[in-house]
């Protein structure tokens, strides 16, 4: 079963950690939960005002399948941070759609890692509610950044939306850090809120 997946109960035990009174919903993708190609699912943790979502599948969840020893799998899972109200039990649609399509666009051989950001050729998700939120920016998760498992390292990387005009600050300056350090500033968190004041060099 997949819940059984060593790799996967590592990822509930190290989110336990931090958010121990928290039971997540579990998102499966894959039909068998044994993987494969593609991302198997998200964990969706309902926090107060927000949801915290986390991947599981890009890493190994079952046996070592690949030939380096100290990093699991891709060697990182994504998470995301976006607004939830009190009432809310399900997860938005167009934030799981950004995590699959990440997801496949990383197996697809695009290069994923911390700094890079990512510009969207529609409103997140291709939710037209999220407005001009055409862009994304990886960066350490803001509570976990590494675990090690029996398969080797996992880190965790967060996704942060970025406005339209943010995404051309971001690609004149070659660099997305100082919108990060001014978001940070704002919302230590880092959530996702489409919608938001945007914020300038």
């Amino acid at each position: 079963m997949l819940e059984m997946l060593p790799g996967l109960v590592r990822i509930y035990e190290e989110w336990a950690r931090v958010h121990p009174d928290v039971q997540p919903l579990t998102v499966q993708f894959a039909a068998d939960g044994q993987g494969g190609e593609g991302l198997d699912g998200v964990l969706a943790y309902p926090l107060e005002g927000h949801w915290l979502l986390v991947t599981f599948g890009l890493t190994e969840l079952g046996e070592k399948t690949s030939g380096e020893p100290r990093v699991s799998g891709a060697g990182f899972e994504f998470t995301c941070r976006i607004p939830r109200e009190p009432a809310d039990r399900s997860v938005p649609a167009w934030a799981l759609r950004v995590l699959h399509a990440l997801a496949d666009r990383f197996l697809a051989g695009s290069d994923l890692d911390v700094g890079h950001w990512i510009v969207t050729p529609s409103p997140l998700g291709g939710e037209p509610a999220n407005g001009d939120m055409t862009s994304l920016v990886i960066v350490p998760d803001v509570e976990v950044r590494a675990m090690d498992t029996d398969n080797g390292l996992v880190m965790f990387f967060q996704l942060v939306g970025l406005l339209a005009a943010e995404g051309t600050d971001a690609q004149e300056a070659g660099t997305a850090a100082p919108l990060v350090a001014l978001l940070r500033d704002r919302d230590p968190r880092l959530l996702t809120v489409p919608g938001r004041e945007p914020v300038r060099l």
